[in-house]
This record gives C-alpha cells, sequence and structure tokens, in this order.
C-alpha cells in the first residue's frame, strides 16, 4: 500500500506553466479530414456537426450539460513521474484549473493517475467536475476511480466524494465552460482496419492538418463490444525501466460494454512532451479503466461527442521526457 502520510497538494499556480494556441480549423474541416481516413478502419462511418446533447443525463451522466465555452486542453504532469519510480510529492486539485484557465464556471473532463492519498493506493482517475468561481463543487463532482484489489487482482471502481479533487502524477483534461452548442459527433460501426478508435482519429487529424497541433476533447460512448483496458496497481516497489516492465507491472482487463469515455487528443506535439491520447472509461456496471482497444471488432460500435480547443497549457512539465509509458 502506498505511504499513509498525505503530502501537502501542489500549488498549481507556482508550477512551470506554458500556454499555446491551438491550430482551430471549422468542423467542416475536420470532418473532411476524418472521413476518408476513418473509413479506412470502420465498415460504418458518419461524422457531423451537431447540438451537443445533454451530457448530464444517462447514458453519459456528466457534470455539465456540454462542451462548449472558453476551449482548452490541459497535459499536467508526465509518466516521468510515475516512471521508473513514483514522485509521491506530484499531487494536484482540479480545484487549481479555475485559476490556471480563467474560465467560470469550470467543467473539467479526463483520464490521469488518481488521488492515492484518499484510497491509499495508487489507481486510475476519471475526472468530471463543474466548479464555479466560489471555488464550489455544488454537487458536481461525479469523478470516479479504479483500483486494483492486491488480494484478488481484481478491479474495484469507487465514486469519488463531493469534496475530494485531487489527483496525481499525469493527468490529460479537456476544460470549458459545460455550455450546450455545436460539436462533433462521430459514429464508428464494425472495425475492419488495425487501429483503435481514438488513435484513427488523431492520426487523421495529422495526416491532414500536419505540424499544425489541433486538440479535440469530450466524451465517447462505446456501445458494444469488449473493451481491452489497464488499471494501475500499487506503486512498484522496483523500478520499471522499459516498455516490457510496465507492461508486467500493469493488470490488463477485457471489461463489458456500454462504457463511457473521458478525455482528450492531440495531432501534433509542438515540443511539449504531450501525451498524445489519453482516455479512460467507466460504466454504471463498476467496470472501466485506461482505454486500449476494443477486442469483438464484428460488434462494436462508437459514440463520440467531441470539440475542438483554442488553447493548450501544458502545467509541470519534467527536465527530462521519458521516452516510453505514454500509450
Amino acid at each position: 500500500m502506498a505511504d499513509s502520510s498525505s503530502p501537502a497538494t501542489l500549488d498549481m499556480i507556482s508550477l512551470p506553466t506554458v500556454r499555446i494556441d491551438l491550430s482551430v480549423p471549422t468542423l467542416d474541416k475536420i470532418i473532411e479530414a476524418l472521413l476518408p481516413e476513418l473509413s479506412k478502419n470502420f465498415v460504418t462511418v458518419s461524422v457531423d456537426a451537431v447540438q451537443c446533447p445533454d451530457l448530464t443525463c444517462s447514458p453519459f451522466n456528466l457534470a455539465a450539460e456540454g462542451l462548449n465555452g472558453n476551449e482548452m486542453v490541459i497535459d499536467i504532469g508526465s509518466p516521468s513521474f510515475l516512471l521508473p519510480s513514483v514522485n509521491l510529492d506530484k499531487v494536484y486539485d482540479i480545484r487549481d484549473f479555475a485559476k490556471v484557465t480563467g474560465t467560470d464556471p469550470l467543467f473539467v473532463i479526463g483520464a490521469g493517475a488518481g488521488p492515492w492519498p484518499h484510497v491509499g493506493v495508487n489507481c486510475e482517475f476519471i475526472g468530471n467536475v463543474r466548479l464555479t468561481s466560489d471555488d464550489s463543487v455544488n454537487n458536481n463532482n461525479c469523478s470516479h476511480l479504479y483500483k486494483v484489489d492486491p488480494q484478488t487482482g481484481s478491479q474495484v471502481h469507487h465514486r469519488l466524494p463531493q469534496d475530494e479533487t485531487r489527483f496525481a502524477l499525469l493527468a490529460n483534461f479537456y476544460t470549458s465552460r459545460g455550455m450546450k452548442g455545436e460539436v462533433l459527433r462521430i459514429v464508428c460501426e464494425t472495425r475492419n482496419g488495425p487501429l483503435d478508435f481514438v488513435t484513427s482519429i488523431r492520426k487523421a487529424l495529422a495526416k491532414y492538418f500536419g505540424d499544425k497541433p489541433v486538440g479535440l476533447g469530450g466524451v465517447i460512448l462505446i456501445e458494444t463490444s469488449k473493451v481491452k483496458v489497464h488499471v494501475m496497481p500499487d506503486f512498484s516497489k522496483i523500478p520499471l525501466e522499459s516498455e516490457t516492465d510496465l507492461n508486467n507491472w500493469l493488470k490488463f482487463f477485457e471489461v463489458s460494454t456500454p462504457l463511457v469515455a473521458l478525455g482528450y487528443l492531440i495531432s501534433h506535439d509542438p515540443g511539449l512532451d504531450l501525451r498524445p491520447q489519453h482516455f479512460h472509461l467507466f460504466g454504471k456496471h463498476g467496470e472501466g479503466g485506461h482505454y486500449h482497444h476494443d477486442t469483438e471488432p464484428t460488434t462494436v460500435k462508437y459514440t463520440a461527442y467531441l470539440n475542438v480547443a483554442k488553447k493548450l497549457i501544458r502545467v509541470d512539465q519534467p527536465e527530462i521526457a521519458l521516452l516510453f509509458g505514454k500509450d
């Protein structure tokens, strides 16, 4: 079990921070980029611009209605703080994003390492929080975490309490005011190519837009198929020096649908040691984790509602980049 002594939460305002403007194509241009490439990987594909459905409703159950208003993506921390050995001082708080982004109200969704001081062990975090200017969550912390039971090796799901908004080590978030508005809807069924859903979108954008970084964030519903995920166990007692060490340490699961995924992807890294994509899954039936790919491609159906980020904020970038651990 992780050390029960809880480190102080880092003041995000005092951490090194870089802000850049992203390339912001029209939704029509993104549709033009995605359709031909996704059609190489899925039998049935539709991509269109629509009014965002109310994401507070089932099956999404998010903390805000939409994905619009001061849209940004945030990459904070790094796998370098986990690998080869963990840095337990890297504990952050979503509440600080209000100061970092200047957004009010602030809706935060995404994937990261969870608040191990709260649960006692390392874990996966699915952030889903709406904040207002008075630093109030007001029953709008709908975040989840998944941990590994050290006795059984099975995954365990927790809903976080309203006042627990911390996370650790690394995370990737899409932020907005949570307003309704026009978004990108991507529906893909029956995968017949080698790429997972998120990678197929990211690579299509990279092919079309080149070195112009385009960021998309939001929610993905996986309606059918089963899905390969991992859940991090408690911190390794020995250094993890390679991709092989990492994969031997992680706990992999095949989980059932329906599942909801939250996170973001970015088509090009302008030298900021970014994680190119990161989505975590949760489900009403208690299964979830870090998304890898579907495992029953002939039956799979994805429905994504994504929006385009205008800015990227890079917080607490390590001095030395890690060459593995970003998958």
